[in-house]
């Protein structure tokens, strides 16, 4: 049973529990300490999957995919208990596992207590303990009591699971801190479940033993004269700097500066890369260098400049003589500009990595985390590269897992001009069942995925990727990406990319589009009829604690058109974890869709940096998505080579603390704490200030004043309710009706949504601030405009008794019309923002709502004006309380940090 207890923060737990008739391989991520989710696929044993009338189905038992979710609501502390609310199969599953409960949790002595009570497969009130002696700590005994609804589960007749009552469970389980086990008993079975633990909140996983150690040898220095006269100086710092995965390098000096661009092959952190660039420059520098400047590129496309102005100084740090402290205010971190990428530093002076002889032949690939890898450097002047493959996909009739092995050879060289380069691939399919659907696709939409099995089934050699891509940078910030070729197994065409940065990088936004064939099954230059255009722009906005949220809209592969949305948090080793919801017009109705309510994509992703698992740095990135594999709405093409995942993490790197972290291959005093922070916000203690604060902003309130003037704006928008409602049912069957209904009603959902990512999101306090308000008056407003509709009790359009018939205390929805809770959520939402950043123009996106709702007929006109000014009351209110909490006047702030103490307090 649930309880309200979170694992910590960044913890993702895989493992499996068995308990007859049911075996679960589960896995779940705490994203933060008070939300969790979890992923659970279960099979009920004795239970059919599909039944007789599929043929050629190879299914087995049946199975289910379900996700569930829990939301800490109240922190444990002094004598109240932590307080969690719990969703099992939610997100559009088969619901059968589905449950919703609460349930609270309290720690007294050596005993963690738990009482909750659910609803559905949780049926009614459930509990349990568990004693954690202090003698041995990783030891619990566990008895709780068991209140599943067994009989409900699907085939529980079948799986004998229906004779099974509510009643006690108990059991024994031992924890280390990346593993635990348990062993039970409940309902004369024994039940065990075990799971392995990867925090990943931790900066690695491995040690890195076999890192290669930073460049320290001593080298004789020239002077400026000898540097220009004899080129053999620069030669040797030029392999000096290839033999540490440097390549694609252009050295110059001049006037005391010595310059470089390059990129890394190997190491991750920008920052390093550059640090350990320039303590190899410094070691062959002439002797009148006063200055370093390094360019570094992420593959060909150039990101940052680092100028380090004191030579000397950065020389004393990498020496361990000067603090990170010391040397940051004399280093300047800025974006690259396309001039300094097309510049010859001194044309004489230049040398290209590709002069420079490079390693020859096939060597096994250690940077890797494959079971093996082959790899080449200079093949034919280009990458060449042999790795395993291995796919899987879930939860179709002809078998529940089907699954594909393969090799992979991947060929990539510089072709004419710059930055323009070949990219291919082929794969040798060792083994796979993919192919063994036995189910055609029944999709209504253009099969753009969902002939999957097509694809695999045709051949076992194929080419994969065969496409040329050009990297242009036009301007500062602006990048740009032309491709053509082969892109994927199902698809070839040619398209580009555009994307922008801020000078903050906190976001960037980019254009794509693509024309497109789709490919024959067959795998190599052949195509069929179908052909596409998709575009598709992307808003990506990183937020604080490594979260990132990413809105995509346009055409999507099936000529579906449509919005794309995505949440991801990066965690301290780098590891991704996120998912995406897409909604568009493809209308998908094949189950579990229907025509009443369509299926929308969606799934969740994890990306993992390997060089957090291996003993030495590697760029290398694995991942992995759980999604339908056999849909064909809301899906794009794979990027021939997407600008923002390319530059998302150097760019990250640049603006993380001041941009030098592990610049000198140490963390320095990054992570030595901080005593006393200027603004900390406490759940649920910030809801009291905001309370008190919204006392003394009520007390200046003019409540007669603004309630004669909220009744005389409704009354005086009474004489058009008959109209519109004529008006609304006149055009409700027109195309430009049903959108504007479909959109407003989504607005107050959509800006609640975003109010709650900008709550969240600290690092920008205005706006963290007004999300919360919005937050506070949406609440309010819902809650405040179900009571009215209670106590007004005025019947809606659609009951065709006019707008003077009124039933107070109705139960009916019929009489529920006044005030609109759509409108009133909406304009108490966008009311703090209008206040705190000027931004008018929201009213009028909160009006949508407004037509909306009086386009559906669900309200008058009145109804919908009743509503907007009790939003906006409600807003204002909350805005100007959070601000009076914010201020704190009078609150001295101590923050104590290393090499600093500041004191600081705002006056009345």
């Amino acid at each position: 049973m649930p309880d309200a207890r979170f694992a910590p923060e960044g913890s993702w737990r895989s493992g499996y529990s068995f308990m007859k008739p049911y075996s679960t391989i589960w896995s779940s991520v705490t994203f933060f300490p008070w939300i969790e989710g979890s992923f659970r696929f279960t099979r009920t044993m004795h239970v059919p999957g599909f039944d007789d009338s599929i043929p050629n189905t190879d299914y087995g038992d049946f199975k289910d995919k379900s996700f569930d979710a829990k939301i800490r609501l109240l922190p444990e502390r002094d004598w109240w208990p932590q307080i969690a609310l719990g969703m099992q199969d939610v997100a559009g599953g088969t619901g059968v596992y589905r449950a919703v409960y609460g349930v609270a949790s309290k720690q007294i002595g050596e005993f963690d207590l738990t009482l909750g009570y659910g609803t559905d497969r949780i049926d009614g009130v459930f509990g349990g303990a568990r004693w954690s002696p202090r003698s041995l700590p990783n030891w619990s005994l566990v008895a709780e009591y068991d209140a599943f609804n067994y009989k409900q589960d699907f085939g529980s007749d079948l799986s004998g699971s229906a004779s099974y009552k509510k009643g006690l469970a108990a059991g024994v389980e031992y924890r280390e801190n990346w593993w635990g086990v348990k062993l039970f008993g409940a309902h004369g079975e024994v039940g065990l479940n075990a799971y392995v633990s990867l925090p990943l909140e931790e900066k690695e996983f491995a040690p890195k033993i076999d890192e290669p150690a930073p460049y320290t040898r001593i080298n004789p220095r020239p002077s400026e004269a000898q540097w220009h006269a004899d080129k053999s100086h620069r030669d040797r710092l030029a392999r000096a700097l290839v033999a540490q995965d440097f390549r694609d390098i252009s050295i110059g000096y001049e006037n005391g500066r010595l310059e470089a661009r390059l990129t890394n092959a190997r190491i991750s952190s920008m920052p390093r890369a550059v640090g350990r660039a320039a303590r190899t420059m410094l070691s062959f520098a002439p002797l009148e260098t006063r200055e370093i400047r390094i360019t570094y590129n992420q593959g060909t496309l150039p990101i940052a400049t680092y100028t380090f102005i004191d030579a000397r100084l950065l020389l004393r740090y990498f020496n361990g003589l000067a603090t990170r402290e010391q040397l940051r205010p004399y280093v300047a971190i800025e974006y690259a500009r396309p001039a300094e990428a097309k510049e010859a530093v001194d044309t004489a002076e230049t040398l290209a990595a590709f002069e420079e002889p490079l390693p020859e032949g096939i060597l096994f690939d250690r940077t890797s985390a494959d079971i093996f890898a082959l790899r080449g450097e200079n093949v034919l002047g280009g990458r060449f590269r042999l790795r395993p493959y291995i796919s899987a996909y879930l939860n179709d009739p002809s078998g529940a897992f089907k699954w594909e092995a393969a090799l992979i050879a991947s060929y990539d060289r510089p072709l004419w001009g710059d930055n323009t380069f070949l990219t291919s691939a082929v794969q040798l399919t060792l083994y796979e069942n993919v192919s063994d659907v036995t189910q055609p696709s029944n999709s209504t939409l253009p099969h753009v995925r969902s002939d999957v099995a097509e694809y695999k089934g045709a051949t076992n050699f194929k080419l994969m990727r065969l496409l040329a891509n050009k990297f242009y940078q036009p301007a500062t910030r602006v990048y740009a990406r032309a491709s053509a070729g082969i892109y994927e197994e199902m698809y070839g065409g040619f398209g580009g990319q555009v994307l922008y940065l801020p000078s903050d990088g906190r976001w960037a936004t980019d254009l794509a589009l693509d024309w497109l064939a789709q490919r024959d099954f067959e795998g190599w230059f052949g195509f069929q009829d179908y052909r596409t255009v998709t575009a598709i722009a992307s808003l990506n906005y990183r937020m604080a604690q490594g979260v990132t949220g990413t809105m995509r809209a346009g055409r999507f592969l099936a000529k579906d058109e449509g919005v794309r949305f995505e949440l991801k948090r990066r965690f301290q080793s780098g590891w991704q974890v996120g998912g995406w919801y897409t909604i568009t017009n493809g209308n998908d109705i094949t189950s579990p869709g229907t025509p009443e309510k369509p299926y929308y994509d969606k799934g969740i992703f994890m990306s993992m940096p390997l060089e957090t698992m291996m003993t030495r740095d590697s760029q290398a990135i694995a991942g992995f998505a759980i999604a339908p594999w056999t849909r064909d709405v809301g899906q794009m093409v794979a990027s021939p080579g997407d600008l923002y995942s390319i530059l998302e993490r150097p760019v990250l790197q640049m603006h993380m603390r001041d941009g030098l972290a592990k610049l000198g291959d140490r963390d320095d005093d990054y992570d030595l704490p901080a005593l006393g922070a200027p603004y900390e916000r406490r759940w649920p203690e910030f809801l009291g200030d905001d309370f008190s604060s919204s006392r003394r902003a009520a007390g200046g309130v003019d409540w007669v004043k603004t309630l004669l003037a909220g009744t005389a704006m409704t009354l005086a928008s009474t004489p058009f309710d008959k109209d519109a409602a004529n008006y609304a049912e006149r055009h409700a069957d027109d195309s430009w009706m049903k959108s504007t209904i479909k959109v407003g009603d989504a607005l107050p959902l959509a800006a609640i949504g975003l109010s709650g990512i900008f709550a969240f999101d600290d690092s920008r306090p205005r706006l963290s601030d007004s999300g919360v308000a919005a937050l506070e008056a949406g609440a309010v407003a819902l809650v405040g405009s179900e009571i009215l509709k209670w106590g007004v009790g005025r019947a809606r359009p659609t009951a065709g008794l006019g707008n003077h018939e009124f039933e107070p205390g109705s139960s009916k929805d019929e009489f529920h019309s006044f005030p609109s809770r759509h409108t009133a959520v909406m304009w108490a939402a966008v009311t703090p923002y209008v206040k705190e950043f000027g931004l008018e123009w929201l009213y009028a996106v909160a009006a949508i709502t407004n037509v909306a709702r009086i386009g559906s007929r669900e309200h008058w006109v009145s109804d919908t004006v009743g509503g907007s000014v009790l939003g906006y009351v409600l807003g204002d209110l909350a805005w100007q309380s959070r601000r009076e909490s914010r201020k704190a006047k009078g609150t001295p702030t101590l923050a104590i940090a290393p090499g600093k103490l500041q004191l600081a307090w705002e006056l009345p």
